[in-house]
């Protein structure tokens, strides 16, 4: 089997085993990795692939095989066990909720306090997450722009804190 032939079979196929390994992980990220694997084991054994079946049948086999293998492993098993110990620690105290949700308000609060310039970019930068780089687009300005106006509005944001008794109370 050539080059393009298996790329071929790649493109055709590629959808359908990812999807097949999907229903039996439930994650993408794990259904593209045993997809991955699948592809290569069916790269790796087309000497042993006898043509007396369909292509789509084998690697249907082969994807199969591979996800009941990873469902009745070590890692799927440990995995499953970390997934349950986030989800219980994710579970906080009520109060302890209340009390961060109030604290996020009075930070805001201080921030809207900022000029136009500094609260600007700290709100894209921290509660929208984006890069410098995208900021800087944004606004049409240089990425350092953005950075040293991240700088020094980080630097009154924290004067106000203090000045508010919101960095003693939490004690930042």
């Amino acid at each position: 089997m050539n080059s393009q032939t298996f790329e071929d079979i790649l493109h055709t196929h590629g959808d359908f085993i990812l999807r097949l390994c999907y229903t039996y992980t439930k994650d993408w990220q794990m259904a593209e990795d045993l997809t991955q694997d699948t592809f290569l084991r069916f790269y790796r054994a087309q000497e042993q692939f006898r043509h007396e079946a369909d292509v789509r049948t084998y690697l249907y086999r082969i994807a199969v095989n591979r996800c009941k293998s990873y469902l009745t492993s070590w890692r799927h098993k440990q995995t499953q066990l970390i997934e349950l110990g986030q989800k219980l620690i994710a579970r906080e105290d009520v109060a302890l909720q209340v009390e961060r949700k109030d604290e996020s308000k009075r930070v805001y609060k201080e921030i809207e306090k900022l000029p136009v310039k500094y609260r600007e970019v700290l709100v894209f930068y921290h509660y929208f997450d984006w890069t410098t780089a995208q900021i800087a687009d944004l606004f049409g300005c240089s990425e350092n722009t953005v950075k040293t106006r991240l700088r020094r509005g980080r630097q009154q944001l924290g004067q106000l804190l203090k000045k508010g008794g919101v960095l003693d109370e939490f004690n930042y």
